[in-house]
């Protein structure tokens, strides 16, 4: 038998493994579903993109609905907030939905398209937490048209008196929608641009 003294092994740390680095893996898969298809990204690809094992991310977010929501609520606080501020603005109602075609149109460093509107047209990839949050983020958006349209009629002379807000509100929803699409389609912006604009025209006061 050798003689000397053994040495210790390694111990292994109690407890589970240390937290991820959550802000990092929420940016990631944020524009990992931004850059796909989320009604077809399946978890293991969003993990292999990310960097990080499935498992890990179960145990920082509980489940893809908590990665999701998680997401979104990141969407929310980068792109949804500043769109927000811009309807506020007390400009003439068609010249702040100009401006808003012309944030959702014009190229830049993200991906094309909305991640909210992809996920919402991916209604069975949700589950309550990220359902929730995409519901949130609707009724914002259209919350936020209303009264930019309410502000709108209240100065006179703007939009067309004959149509309630509440439709109004839907109307540029839907509108922004099928841009957005048309923009992740990778259609030249300029003639997404004219074709929202001419749709927009008929808000306007007669």
């Amino acid at each position: 038998m050798a003689s000397g003294t053994a040495k210790a092994r390694p111990t292994r740390p109690r407890g589970r493994p240390k937290s991820l680095a959550r802000g990092r893996v929420v940016e990631a898969a944020m524009l990992t579903y931004w850059q796909g298809d989320p009604g077809t990204l399946s978890l293991n690809e969003v993990a292999r993109r990310v960097g990080v094992s499935k498992p890990a991310l179960y145990r920082e977010f509980g489940s893809e609905d908590g990665l999701i929501a998680a997401v979104l609520d990141r969407y929310r606080d980068e792109v949804v907030t500043p769109l927000l501020a811009t309807l506020r603005s007390e400009r003439p109602f068609f010249e702040v939905l100009k401006d808003l075609l012309a944030s959702m149109t014009t190229p830049r460093d993200t991906p094309p398209g909305c991640l909210f509107t992809k996920m919402r047209l991916a209604p069975w990839r949700l589950a309550p937490a990220s359902a929730s949050r995409v519901d949130a983020i609707r009724d914002e958006m259209r919350d936020a048209f209303e009264d930019g349209y309410r502000r709108a009629l209240a100065r006179g002379g703007e939009v067309d008196p004959n149509l309630k807000a509440d439709q109004a509100a839907r109307f540029i929803d839907a509108q922004f929608m099928i841009v957005l699409i048309q923009c992740n389609m990778g259609e030249a912006p300029e003639d997404v641009r004219m074709r929202a604009e001419v749709a927009f025209r008929g808000l306007l006061a007669p």
